[in-house]
């Protein structure tokens, strides 16, 4: 045991004494969350962009170019506003990443018959960069009898535009406003839009129950329920990943060395193995604290810390404990096999690719997690401990049999994985010479 104590110490020292493990504290969730980040400051600081754009039609339209042209300068100049104070504007929308739209919207009215050629050469002005879209207002909009219309709108990113979000927008209501104005009174109309008024459908929790005292139940944030699962998944996600990766590229470095020669001189091999997946599951417990303590501190400033879920802090723990030695034992197993990384990467793709599993369906799973997949994934092992965690994170209220039946699965496998990669550790460890096909693998964890 002491032997096992001091190879774990220097993994651990090895792991977390590095500027790399500070380095990839800070990188990690950059890369994992920075593009939602990333686009909201980028939205906020990016340089505004002039929209030229030709509106023909207006003739047999009364009033509605000029509508859209007034509602266009008016968001143009708190836009500019905005460029110069970073000041929040009221009235302007934000999209769904919260960044301020940065486009300046140049309305012209267009003059003249719009026939093919014209269309032909408006299009050759786009792909110069003279004009960036020209749109086509069908006659007779206003008409109390008009039914669905489809307003062309031609531009090199039609169907991406963020003009044409703000065109079919502001166009509906001024059409709509018309076609009351021309059928009713201001009076009737008045009543007709109390009539219209909409109806909020609030999601909220459940009521509770807690010392013979009943609590009234809240009202749920549907950003919170979708993110803050997804985020906890990640975050067990980059824990293991942290925690296994090293292994690989260290038995990999003490092999091709002949390092392990040495230490198989005073340990054998399932001390060093338990060792060094000793130091990493402490190894994984810091990164975990680290990224708690961080999230709390955030949290606390912002006025989150009712949203954080402590309660699930234990089962965290738990699944991240088991998870981290199952995929370490798979990566040491790996890298004793082989003697150069790139040999170690098409043995490790498909453990990547089920590692990578609850990522590609975490939505499915937030949006159903008592369904046959989220249950179905929580009793597969490689992917027990992202899955439940995801679940358990939703606060749907998970069977406990589920959650006690998928932990003791978890262990039960991950003791079994320990078992057959301790035995390819044991023999590869020394192995030189060609990378061993995976009939041979599966004899060494057989035979041992």
């Amino acid at each position: 045991m002491r032997k096992i104590l001091t190879i774990a110490a220097r993994e651990y020292r090895a792991m977390v004494a590095t500027k790399a493990f500070l380095i990839s504290i800070l990188m990690m969730p950059i890369l994992m969350f920075g593009g939602l980040a990333a686009m909201s400051l980028l939205g906020s600081i990016g340089e505004v962009k002039e929209r030229r754009i030709v509106i023909f039609g207006g003739d047999e339209n009364p009033g509605i170019f000029a509508a859209l042209r007034e509602i266009a300068e008016r968001e143009n100049s708190q836009k500019r506003e905005a460029q110069t104070n970073r000041t929040a504007l009221a009235g302007l929308e934000r999209d769904e990443f919260g960044a301020m739209p940065q486009e300046l919207y140049l309305l012209e009215q267009g003059n003249g018959v719009l026939d093919d050629d014209r269309r032909a050469e408006l299009s050759d002005q786009i792909r110069r960069g003279d004009l960036y879209a020209f749109v086509e207002l069908p006659p007779r909009m206003i008409t109390p009898e008009a039914e669905l219309l489809k307003v062309p709108f031609y531009a090199q990113d039609s169907s991406l535009a963020e003009a044409r979000r703000w065109l079919m927008q502001h166009l509906n209501r001024i059409v709509q406003e018309s076609r009351l104005k021309l059928t009713f009174s201001d009076d009737e109309i008045s009543r007709i839009e109390r009539a219209r008024a909409p109806i909020v459908v609030a999601g909220l929790g459940l009521v509770e129950r807690k010392g013979g005292k009943i609590y009234s139940a809240e009202e749920k944030n549907e950003i919170v329920d979708i993110f803050l699962p997804m985020g906890l998944m990640m975050l067990m996600f980059m824990v293991i990943f942290m925690a296994a990766q090293p292994m690989l590229e260290t038995v990999l470095e003490e092999k091709s060395q002949r390092i392990a020669e040495v230490l198989l001189g005073s340990v054998n091999p399932s001390q060093l193995m338990a060792g060094k997946l000793l130091g990493t599951v402490a190894g994984s417990l810091t990164v975990f604290a680290i990224y708690f303590a961080g999230s709390y501190v955030v949290a606390q400033q912002r006025g989150w810390t009712e949203n954080l879920p402590l309660h699930l802090l234990p089962w965290f723990i738990m699944f991240q404990i088991f998870g981290v030695l199952f995929y370490a034992s798979i990566f040491m197993a790996v890298g004793a096999s082989v003697t150069q990384l790139k040999e170690a990467q098409s043995l490790l793709l498909p453990v990547w690719m089920v590692m990578m599993l609850p990522i590609f369906v975490w939505l499915l799973i937030i949006r159903d997690p008592l369904g046959p997949l989220a249950t179905g994934m929580s009793f597969f092992p490689p992917s027990t401990s992202t899955t439940m965690i995801l679940r358990l994170a939703t606060n749907q209220t998970i069977p406990t049999w589920q959650l006690l039946a998928s932990l003791l699965m978890l262990a039960v496998s991950t003791i079994a994985i320990v078992v057959v990669a301790g035995r390819i550790f044991r023999v590869g460890l020394l192995w030189q010479g060609n990378v061993p096909k995976l009939n041979q693998l599966w004899q060494w964890a057989w035979r041992g």
